[in-house]
């Protein structure tokens, strides 16, 4: 669906557009594995340096980075922004800033840079495709974001 023209969709779409995708649905053996990361991370603090504030600390981190995985994202798309949040971080990007789109296997990127450059994996809103929504995801972009084909890099 990516490709088409906004003014060509019947659809209308609701507003805000929103989604949520949870990582360790598709996995959630790996859950087990980030528990015992992070268990092992606190016990290394405790006993090892015998400080609970560096195991306590060891623990926040395993479990602070990837919460992507075993929390989820929420993702929204409306007439002036997309964005998405993960626990306590929110990324926002208007759609008068996106400057660059590409998608890929997993999702679409929205980048205010105008090339591509060591910047890209900071920057910017990536929309993570959810669980059969891929063509409703690639349908909200191009009509919210006021987007055609050409504008999108793939």
């Amino acid at each position: 669906m990516l490709g088409a023209n906004p003014a060509e969709s019947d659809r209308e779409m609701e507003t805000p557009f929103r989604w949520r995708v949870r990582l360790s649905d598709r996995a959630p053996h790996k859950v087990f594995g980030i528990v015992a990361a992070a268990v092992a991370a606190f016990l290394i603090g405790e006993f090892l340096f015998k400080n609970i504030a560096l195991g306590l600390i060891g623990f926040a981190i395993i479990f602070g980075s990837t919460a992507e995985f075993w929390l989820g994202s929420v993702f929204t798309l409306d007439e002036k922004k997309a964005s998405v949040r993960t626990g306590a971080s929110y990324s926002v990007i208007e759609w008068s800033d996106v400057k660059r789109v590409w998608r890929d296997e997993g999702g679409i990127k929205l980048s205010p840079l105008e090339s591509a450059g060591a910047m890209d994996s900071f920057r910017g809103v990536y929309l993570r495709y959810g669980d059969g929504n891929r063509e409703a995801i690639e349908e909200a972009v191009l009509t919210y974001g006021k987007l055609s084909n050409i504008d999108v890099v793939h």
